[in-house]
């Protein structure tokens, strides 16, 4: 048996040098291997957490600093839009890099900002419940990783096409109501339906407006509470935050209200040609009004939010700054993005970080056949069994 495995590399130099078919399929799964695998690991290694300001990291803090990832447009193909190759290429080029940002980073909490399916707004509930479970098997996190997704308006339709039902089975599969707060190591994050911020008193634009007035109301309390400030009368029959008060992170799908991506300032912005196309409200991003009543409910520290498919950064008039995550398809974008976010209750980082390049992808996959081509033209060398080293010493 030894003497099997001492021979494996002397007979595999030996097929790799006499036999062009043996030589071509190395070669192919060696190409293959590394753009379908190792590119994803090589790439995300660039990407690293950001450090937050030595300061604040000495501040007192019950918790260490919340790792967090966000992405967005992830864009789940259906069965009506798109070839069925596509939606194979797609899904399996979100699953790696998903999968190996998680061995690579690992964070403590991952957001998902809407449209996380293409279809969800056509499909059946057959067809849902398919596209879910395909979902979830795709952007599975390793056990302690907390996973939370906001509405998108392809996962439930735009304020005309939302129906209750639509609404209802999305937020039964992902845990996502059109409006929560949740508390992560005493970092406060409030996740909104962007849809359902029409203002126009529908049944779930109504209940929204009353969870977020609720949830400016407990803010408010607890912002009352940390100051030892006498609490209104409102205050002593409300809930209050479980930790000490923080000013709270936006999540969203729908952008703030601006009238274009012209102010971005990111790599991966729109392109020139799509740069200055006028935002429409209420398609492309809040309407003004709900906008500033969504400040005023919520005073958040940082807005991210997703819808474009392109990365904006921007500071509002208010000083608030807002990222903008770009679609996680490359459906939708060549070099896809997401973001990492290093949060304390006192400030936050963010670092954008940037998926394998599909156009790169493709100039190595055209290398590496050139080179394999160029590689079946050596000459055939005499079918004897030689080590690799005695055929380095003859050819010398």
């Amino acid at each position: 048996m030894g003497w099997i495995i001492v021979q494996i590399p002397e007979l595999f130099c030996f097929l790799l040098r006499t036999r062009r078919l043996f030589r071509f399929f190395f070669l192919f799964i060696c190409l293959l291997l590394y753009c379908e695998f190792f590119h994803y690991f090589i790439v995300l290694l660039f990407c690293k957490w950001p450090i937050l300001d030595v300061d604040t990291l000495q501040a007192p803090s019950k918790s260490n600093p919340l790792k967090v990832m966000i992405i967005a447009d992830t864009h789940i193909l259906g069965w009506r839009e798109g070839h069925w190759f596509d939606k194979l290429r797609r899904e399996w080029q979100m699953e790696r890099s998903f999968q190996t940002s998680m061995t690579i980073h690992r964070p403590d909490v991952v957001f998902i900002l809407g449209d996380l399916l293409d279809e969800g707004k056509w499909c059946s509930k057959a067809e849902f419940n398919y596209h879910v479970k395909r979902f979830k098997q795709m952007f599975a996190t390793p056990p302690g990783v907390e996973t939370y997704a906001v509405t998108g308006n392809h996962d439930v339709g735009f304020h005309y096409m939302m129906t209750e039902q639509k609404h209802k089975r999305f937020e039964e599969a992902f845990s996502a109501p059109s409006v929560q707060m949740v508390e992560i190591q005493g970092n406060i994050f409030v996740l909104l339906n962007s849809m359902a911020l029409e203002g126009d008193g529908c049944n779930l634009c109504s209940e929204a407006v009353s969870k977020l007035e609720k949830i400016s109301l407990q803010l408010k309390c607890s912002r009352e509470q940390l100051k030892k400030e006498k609490l209104s009368p409102a205050c002593k029959k409300i809930r209050k935050i479980t930790g000490t008060y923080t000013q709270p992170i936006l999540m969203q799908h729908f952008p703030m209200f601006r009238s274009s991506d012209h102010n971005c300032s990111t790599p991966d912005a729109a392109p020139p040609q799509e740069i200055d196309i006028p935002f429409r409200p209420k398609f492309d991003c809040l309407s003004e009004e709900a906008t500033k009543q969504v400040f005023k409910w919520v005073n958040p520290r940082l807005v991210v939010s997703g819808h474009t498919h392109h990365g904006c950064h921007r500071i509002h008039d208010n000083g608030v700054p807002e990222w903008t995550v770009a679609s996680f398809s490359w459906r939708n974008k060549k070099g896809p993005s997401f973001l990492l976010a290093v949060v304390s209750q006192t400030d936050f980082s963010v670092n954008q970080c940037f998926l394998p390049n599909e156009n790169t992808v493709f100039s190595v996959y055209i290398t590496g056949f050139i080179i394999i081509i160029l590689s079946m033209l050596l000459p055939r060398k005499p079918h004897h069994v030689t080590s690799c080293v005695d055929l380095s010493d003859k050819s010398s």
